[in-house]
């Protein structure tokens, strides 16, 4: 059944408020024992490097139970949900963490509590806050992005700048940087690369979906958020952020040249940092992500989750493959080496691919600064109902703020009522 199908309160009620999910009697595209007798198969697809690998290990150690992996491309993962209706889904993959509610609402992940309910502890909070909807787990974490500071050690030091804490001292060294080299910003404002906002809205306690009664809410700009607004609308209007899109020439040349001197992002930006800004090697380091009280909590992006789908009549099997992929040690090692992933699983913390050092990062360890912010986040989510279309909104309005037609307030303000209307045309209830 189709999501413009159900009543408004069905939604609600199915989502965030979390009703049980039954699995169709349906088959799946791999429903069938595998050829060894004694052997069970099941399929999983996913896409991140090293998956392969992973899966091989596995095989190797459960002929009981072996897994048929199948490599689709991130982008690919949007035609799920018409296989899983269509009955040739695999009986697990993997999705983005804000594509998962969706999944849930139209009931095409299923309920894996009764599997997977002892594993609470084996991940981080925040990633197991993703996946559980009124005390029912739907998928289990694959992967997180806890957020730090990146920062050019040598600039600050050259300028005599502390490295901020808080974000008034963030503030302040804006403008100090600035003062000492209009060339140099502390940071950016990137029209096309909302997460960069998202970090710190998150960190606020910003909810941009919730559920009240049988009714959707939308918070995009709610109070929590409007403090952060403030913040950004001060530094545009003062100069204090380079005006960038991210990921383009332009850009990795302001950040090759030390004109954009922080970036506060996610666990998985070093890697990329040091591919496009080799001549920078030696001179960043990582700090904890400014907060109000000097002492977190941080944010967490969110990463992709693995789903058991709902036409797969062989949950348990299922879920017990994709537990065991996201807390094995072995199995993490080759994903973090591989795949360079940030784990959502405490045993991935330990992992030498993942507390290796570099050169680029003039040896420091900055694995150590994510974990401790992986283990202090703040409650924020961004995941919901048609979230790619609030993110669209957010990007859409962002471009007017950066040319200073509005504030960014506004721009909050107006891709908020855009969400509420694309949720309303869903045929949900919204407050």
């Amino acid at each position: 059944m189709k999501m413009n199908n159900r009543t408004p309160a069905r939604l609600a009620a199915i989502g965030l408020a979390g009703a049980m999910l039954v699995a169709t009697a349906g088959c799946s595209a791999t429903d069938s024992d595998s050829g060894d007798a004694g052997s069970t198969s099941i399929s999983f697809w996913g896409w991140v490097p090293g998956l392969e690998d992973a899966v091989a290990l596995w095989n190797e150690d459960h002929p009981e139970l072996q897994v048929e992996f199948t490599r689709i491309a991130s982008a690919d993962v949007k035609n799920l949900p018409s296989q899983i209706d269509a009955g040739t889904a695999p009986d697990a993959a993997q999705v983005s963490i804000n594509a998962l509610p969706g999944y849930v609402i139209d009931q095409q992940a299923q309920d894996i509590t009764e599997y997977v309910a002892d594993q609470e502890d084996n991940f981080t909070a925040s990633t197991w806050r993703g996946v559980t909807f009124s005390d029912s787990v739907y998928a289990v974490p694959q992967d997180s992005s806890p957020t730090a500071l990146m920062y050019r050690k040598d600039i600050f030091e050259q300028h005599g700048i502390a490295v901020p804490t808080t974000w008034d001292e963030y503030v302040a060294a804006a403008e100090a940087l600035h003062a000492a080299d209009p060339n140099v910003y502390i940071g950016q404002f990137s029209p096309n690369e909302g997460s960069l906002f998202q970090v710190d809205q998150i960190q606020s306690g910003s909810q941009w979906f919730g559920t009240e009664g049988d009714a959707w809410t939308v918070g995009i700009d709610d109070a929590a958020v409007q403090p952060v607004a403030d913040r950004y609308q001060e530094l545009l209007a003062q100069d204090l952020l380079k005006v960038e899109q991210m990921w383009t020439p332009e850009y990795w040349s302001d950040v090759n040249s030390g004109a954009i001197a922080s970036i506060n992002y996610a666990a998985w930006f070093p890697v990329i940092l040091a591919e496009n800004a080799p001549d920078t090697a030696g001179k960043w380091a990582v700090a904890p992500s400014p907060s109000d009280s000097g002492s977190g909590p941080s944010a967490d992006l969110g990463g992709s989750v693995n789903i058991v789908t709902s036409t797969s009549t062989k949950a348990e099997q299922a879920a017990e493959f994709i537990t065991w992929l996201n807390t094995d040690p072995e199995s993490l090692d080759i994903l973090i080496a591989k795949g360079g992933l940030f784990p959502a699983a405490i045993a991935g913390f330990d992992s030498p691919s993942l507390t290796a050092t570099s050169d680029f990062w003039g040896g420091q360890d900055v694995s150590q600064v994510f974990i401790d912010a992986a283990e202090n986040t703040a409650d924020g989510s961004v995941a919901g109902p048609a979230y790619d279309a609030a993110y669209a909104a957010v990007l859409d309005q962002f471009a007017l703020a950066a040319n200073g037609e509005i504030t960014v307030g506004e721009a909050l303000k107006a891709a908020s009522g855009t969400t509420r209307s694309t949720l309303e045309s869903m045929g949900l209830t919204v407050k």
